[in-house]
C-alpha cells in the first residue's frame, strides 16, 4: 500500500519510518489487536527492514497510554554483563581503544532487553499472543524485501565493520564485499527462524533456551571472517547476564508547559529530564518572535545540556538529582540566568566533565508512534545503539547485537560517574517518546531517533507546537538546529536552517552555526496529533521521509 507523509480522519493512526511498519500495523488491528500488540509487530517488522536501527539485539523505552488515561513506561534499555568495568575497552597497555575499535568488540555488547519487553507488554496490555504480532515480520523476513536508499546508504557506511564478520558478510554484503546495491532482493531467513522459535517459545529462549547460548558464544567468541585483518576482541557474557536481566515498568516523567502536561521516560533515559528542565526554563522566559523563541531555545538546549553531562546517569549505580533539575528553584534560577539579547559565548560548565560531546550522533535509533482508536496509544523508540551496533551478526539467527557499552571508558565520568563502566550497568540514553495532554485529554504522541539530538528534535518541536502555535505537521517540516553545548558554543544546523532569514538575525544575537553535516538531516521523528479528527504525521524528506495512516477498522 502507498502512504503519504501526513494522514488525517477518524480511528486508529500510525506514524513510522518505513511503509511495511504501517501494513503490518493494520493487519494486527484489523486482527483484533491494540495499539501495545501494534507496536510490538511494528518493532519486529522493523528489525527486518530497517535492521541497522533496531530489532532483536536491542532495546528501547515504550510509553504506553492506557484507555484508563494512566501511562507507564516499559523500561528495557540494553544491560552491562556482570564481568564489564574499567578494563573492557582498554587495549593490552591500558589505553583507551578508539571509539572505531570499541564499536566492535564483544565487550560493547550490552543484554539485549527488546524481547523480554515485548513478551511483558503483551501479557500485560496486549490482546493478542507472540505468535500472532510476530507473523508479519517472520513473513517478510522469509519472503524478503527491496533495499532501499536509506538502508543501501547505511550498509555502505558500515561495510568496514561488516566485512569483519561472516553472517555479517552473508546477509549484507555482496561476494566481493560492497555494500548491497539498492534494488537488492534481501532475504533473511536465519532471523525468521529466530522469530518463529520466539513465536513459540516465547522470551525463554531468548534469554536462557537456543538464542541465549548463541548469543553468548557470539559475544566471547565473535565469528570473524577468514582473512581479517583488524583486531577482533571477545568480550565476556554469560549466560547469568541473560537470564536475570529483567524488564522495568515504570512511572513517567511528567512535567508542566504552559496548560500541558508532558510524559516520557526515566532515567536511565536522560529524554524527559532533559527536555522538561529546557521547557520548564522557556516557560518562565517572555514570548516573542519566531526568532527569539529560536534564540531562547539555544541558549536554555546549550545549559540544560550542561546539567545532563554533569549530573546523570543509571539511577540504580549513582544518585541522580533528578527532581531538583525540574524544581520550582532551580527552574526559576536557570531561567534568570538567560540573557534574553545576547547568546552567551564560548563553553558552559559546572564542573562535571564534558564527556557526553563525545558521544556518537547515530541516527541508528528508530521511533513509531500508534494509537488504536480505542484509547490506547504508543509512543516507542527502540535502538541497536550506533547504526548498524555492533556489526556482528548471531550466526544462524540473523540479527546484529547492539553496540550500547562502547561509549563507556574509564577515562570519562561526569561528576555523578554516569558513564564509568559499570557491572550490570544500563547506559545513560537520550530517548524520548512522549505524550502530551491539556486537561487531562490527549493532544498528541511524538519521538524521535537521533543520539542525543533526539532531545534537541523532541524538545524543538514540542517548543514549537506548544509554545509558537504550529501543528505538528509543520513542526516537523521546520528545518532543525541542535544546540548540546558543543566545544566553542557551535550549533549545528541543517542547510536549510541557514538558508532562512531568521539565521542571520540569530547569528547578529551571538549565535555561532555549522552546518550538520550527515545528509540523512537531524533526527527522523513522527508522532500523532488528536483534535476533532486525527493527524498521524512522518517526516517529509529526512531519511528518505516517513509514513503515515488513518484508518476507519
Amino acid at each position: 500500500m502507498s502512504y503519504k507523509n501526513v494522514a488525517r480522519g477518524r480511528g486508529a493512526a500510525a506514524a513510522a519510518e518505513d511503509p511495511r511498519v504501517l501494513d503490518a500495523v493494520k493487519r494486527i488491528l484489523e486482527a483484533g489487536g491494540n495499539a501495545v500488540d501494534a507496536a510490538v509487530a511494528a518493532a519486529a517488522i522493523q528489525g527486518v527492514c530497517r535492521p541497522m536501527s533496531g530489532g532483536l539485539g536491542g532495546g528501547g523505552f515504550m510509553l504506553i497510554r492506557l484507555p484508563s488515561g494512566k501511562t507507564v513506561v516499559v523500561e528495557h534499555r540494553e544491560q552491562a554483563t556482570a564481568a564489564f568495568g574499567p578494563e573492557s575497552l582498554v587495549d593490552d597497555h591500558g589505553a583507551e581503544l578508539p571509539n572505531a575499535d570499541r564499536a566492535v568488540h564483544g565487550h560493547s555488547v550490552g543484554v539485549p532487553g527488546a524481547v523480554r519487553a515485548w513478551d511483558e507488554a503483551l501479557r500485560l496490555y496486549g490482546r493478542l499472543s507472540f505468535a500472532e504480532v510476530l507473523a508479519p515480520s517472520i513473513e517478510l523476513a522469509r519472503e524478503g524485501f527491496e533495499v532501499d536508499a536509506t538502508l543501501g546508504r547505511e550498509i555502505a557506511e558500515r561495510r568496514d565493520d561488516f566485512a569483519m564478520f561472516e553472517p555479517t558478510r552473508r546477509i549484507y554484503l555482496t561476494p566481493d564485499l560492497q555494500a548491497l546495491p539498492v534494488g537488492t532482493w534481501l532475504r533473511n531467513p536465519d532471523l525468521a527462524r529466530a522469530y518463529e522459535l520466539i513465536a513459540e517459545q516465547g522470551a525463554k529462549v531468548f534469554y536462557e533456551g537456543e538464542i541465549a547460548e548463541a548469543i553468548v558464544r557470539t559475544v566471547n567468541e565473535p565469528p570473524a571472517a577468514e582473512g581479517v585483518t583488524r583486531p577482533v576482541r571477545a568480550g565476556l557474557m554469560t549466560l547469568d547476564d541473560l537470564t536475570h536481566y529483567t524488564v522495568r515498568h515504570l512511572e513517567p516523567v511528567r512535567y508542566r508547559f504552559g496548560d500541558y502536561e508532558i510524559a516520557g521516560p526515566p532515567l536511565p533515559s536522560s529524554g524527559a529530564l532533559t527536555v522538561g528542565e529546557a521547557l520548564g526554563v522557556l516557560d518562565r522566559l517572555e514570548s516573542g518572535s519566531l526568532v527569539h523563541q529560536l534564540h531562547r531555545y539555544l541558549q536554555v538546549s546549550r545549559m540544560v545540556f550542561v546539567d545532563r553531562d554533569a549530573y546523570l546517569g543509571d539511577d540504580r549505580h549513582v544518585d541522580v538529582p533528578a527532581a531538583a533539575l525540574l524544581s520550582e528553584d532551580y527552574l526559576r534560577a536557570r531561567a534568570a540566568g538567560i540573557d534574553s539579547e545576547t547568546a552567551v559565548p564560548g563553553d558552559l560548565s559546572t564542573g562535571g566533565a564534558p564527556w557526553m560531546s563525545q558521544e556518537p550522533d547515530s541516527p541508528s535509533t528508530i521511533h513509531m508512534t500508534v494509537d488504536d482508536g480505542r484509547g490506547m496509544t504508543v509512543s516507542y523508540t527502540s535502538t541497536i545503539v550506533s547504526m548498524g551496533g555492533s556489526g556482528i551478526v548471531v550466526p544462524g539467527l540473523g540479527f546484529l547485537l547492539n553496540d550500547a557499552l562502547a561509549g563507556r571508558t574509564a577515562f570519562r565520568g561526569g561528576l555523578y560517574g554516569s558513564a564509568r563502566p559499570m557491572s550490570r550497568m544500563r547506559p545513560l540514553s537520550s530517548m524520548a517518546p512522549s505524550t502530551v495532554e491539556r486537561d487531562g485529554e490527549l493532544v498528541m504522541a511524538l519521538g524521535s531517533p537521533g543520539g542525543t539530538t533526539i532531545i534537541t528534535t523532541t524538545l524543538q518541536i514540542l517548543y514549537l507546537t506548544l509554545g509558537a502555535g504550529m501543528s505538528l505537521e509543520e513542526a516537523l517540516a521546520f528545518p532543525r538546529v541542535t544546540q548540546r553545548n558543543e566545544p566553542g558554543g557551535l550549533a549545528l544546523a541543517e542547510p536549510a536552517f541557514l538558508r532562512r532569514d531568521f539565521a542571520d538575525e540569530l547569528r547578529a544575537l551571538g549565535h555561532e552555526f555549522d552546518v550538520w553535516q550527515p545528509v540523512e538531516g537531524i533526527g527522523a521523528a513522527n508522532g500523532i496529533e488528536f483534535s476533532a479528527n486525527v493527524t498521524a504525521v512522518a517526516e517529509p524528506v529526512r531519511r528518505g521521509g516517513g509514513a503515515a495512516a488513518v484508518w476507519e477498522l
